[in-house]
């Protein structure tokens, strides 16, 4: 793909010959790279440089995988406030449990008549 997108006109019919390509499968393959289904990246430690369609391609993709972290993000911002707000209710419920049982149980000098002493 390199060597056919760099080949000067004229001289790209000269690439699909000697790697016996049609301009059909060259097509093809450059398409699938513009889709992002092939891979770009690196060959013998140089960055291959990317086409205009193949930036597009990436950066939607990117966008994509933005969009997805955050709502992951906001989800577990959502799930903490629920935390939140479960534990906190939940200590009043406590305390308000606690406050009935002392209402309800008096001690046992309050509810028994004073007895006669002899």
């Amino acid at each position: 793909m390199e060597e056919y997108e760099s080949a000067p006109h004229g001289s790209k019919g000269g690439v699909l010959r000697r790697h016996r390509l049609h301009f059909n499968q060259v097509a093809r393959w450059a398409t699938y790279r513009d889709q992002g289904i092939l891979e770009t990246g690196w060959r013998k430690g140089l960055h291959v440089k990317m086409t205009p369609k193949t930036q597009s391609a990436e950066i939607d993709r990117l966008r994509a995988e933005v969009r997805k972290l955050q709502a992951e993000v906001d989800k577990a911002h959502r799930d903490r406030l629920v935390a939140e707000v479960a534990a906190e209710t939940l200590g009043k419920a406590s305390a308000l449990l606690q406050a009935m049982l002392q209402s309800a149980d008096p001690t046992p000098e309050a509810s028994s008549p004073a007895a006669p002493k002899s």
